[in-house]
């Protein structure tokens, strides 16, 4: 009774909850498998053909960067596999990667095709081996040294329910597939085009206009530096031992890091009482001020949202006021543009330099339109970050439900 109970999943479709417990076997009593070979790569007869030529990195995908010839195929261990075969990659950093073919083409010897006998879905063993891809290496390939075989695939021990179960448990995986797919792909689009656009809505160095502007905008841009538009400093020393588990959030350079990557990181605190203590030397971090790192991965900037309490690590975190002379979503955008990647670059003899100091960010020079097109870019810039944000979230989420789906609905 306790084996059987075993073989149910935690979450069940309500048709199948009162049908059978799921039944065992090994992978390849239900499956039969192949691996492929190369042709010669002394022989180019046998390349530049016209079959797509699958190795473990393209797996699932749509195009292969090499083709092989008829002659090629017939004449190496090259083996051809067919749309919706499962491919499982056996060799080097991809081992343990798995998917669905998504053409027909030929495979190498680093690739195990697998196709289901009848009675049993290529879906559902393909996202239970993905479920299975860190056990598998962990215990067949421990420090990440060697390679998996056809035979420890074949051997692998699974549990099944009947086949309408497993189709539909498939098809819930191939949907939650497609809608990560679908939001990695508006994520990489948006953030291709926010780094085209910054590329192009500053000037070049050298250079007084951008390449882009909104309609509406000419004349030159003004060259200034940082210190000449308003106050720049760092905030009063914080000791470890004054950090607090609740109270005022303590922002470090690693919080300003996560915030720019979109990611949360664990917040540190210090006290209320000690906040208002260190205000009265160093002053209150205000809506729109910015912070920008000066330890670590330099240059990285936050702009302050509100005006709810906030302290900041000392020589970690150069403050910069907001001022009326500038738009604060302008300079945080112009922090985030390759002209000022290359200017931290240009101030180093070795490429990275370990500190931006408070006379550094005073002295880094900005061009600056007039504040209606600071305004208007500012405004654009922030509302990528939103639409990123947002693709960013959205992907997260479905890949937090995936997983816990995985960890689920097999057993």
């Amino acid at each position: 009774m306790s084996e059987q109970k075993k073989l149910v999943p935690k979450r069940r479709f309500k048709e199948f909850q009162d049908t059978n417990t799921w039944e065992q076997r090994r992978l390849g009593q239900v499956t039969k498998s192949y691996s492929g070979g190369t042709p010669s790569v002394g022989k180019s007869e046998y390349y530049d053909g016209d079959i797509p030529f699958i190795r473990s990195a393209e797996i699932n995908r749509e195009r292969t960067e090499l083709f092989i010839s008829e002659l090629g195929l017939n004449n190496s261990s090259a083996k051809m596999v067919e749309v919706g075969d499962i491919l499982y990659a056996l060799y080097g950093a991809t081992s343990g990667e798995v998917g669905i073919s998504k053409i027909n083409g030929a495979i190498n010897q680093a690739i195990l095709a697998i196709q289901p006998v009848e009675g049993y879905d290529s879906q559902f063993i393909m996202q239970w081996l993905r479920s299975q891809k860190q056990e598998i290496i962990d215990k067949y390939l421990q420090g990440g040294q060697g390679n998996l075989s056809g035979s420890i695939v074949k051997d692998l021990e699974f549990n099944f329910p009947s086949y309408s179960e497993q189709v539909k448990i498939g098809m819930v995986f191939k949907e939650l597939d497609n809608l990560i797919t679908l939001h990695q792909r508006k994520l990489e689009k948006t953030k291709a085009l926010k780094s085209a656009y910054l590329s192009e809505m500053f000037p070049a160095e050298g250079e007084c206009e951008p390449r882009r502007r909104f309609a509406g905008f000419t004349g030159a841009w003004e060259q200034r530096t940082v210190g000449e538009l308003t106050n720049v400093a760092s905030a009063a020393r914080v000791h470890k031992e004054e950090w607090a588990s609740s109270g005022v959030p303590f922002f470090r350079s690693s919080d300003v890091v996560s915030a720019y990557k979109g990611k949360e990181n664990e917040k540190a605190y210090i006290s209320i009482e000690l906040y208002e203590q260190l205000a009265k030397v160093s002053g209150k971090l205000e809506k729109d001020d910015i912070l920008i790192t000066g330890g670590g991965s330099i240059g990285i900037p936050y702009i302050v949202p509100n005006n709810d309490p906030l302290y900041s690590k000392d020589a970690d975190l150069i403050w910069i006021k907001s001022s009326e002379k500038f738009n604060s979503r302008y300079l945080y955008t112009y922090f985030t543009s390759p002209e000022f990647r290359r200017y931290l670059r240009g101030i180093s003899h070795i490429g990275t330099i370990a500190h931006y100091t408070i006379e550094q960010v005073k002295e880094t020079p900005i061009r600056l339109p007039s504040i209606d097109e600071q305004n208007e870019i500012g405004s654009y810039f922030t509302q990528l970050d939103y639409l990123i944000t947002l693709h960013q979230r959205k992907l997260e989420k479905l890949q937090r439900i995936k997983k816990a789906y995985l960890n689920e609905m097999f057993v």
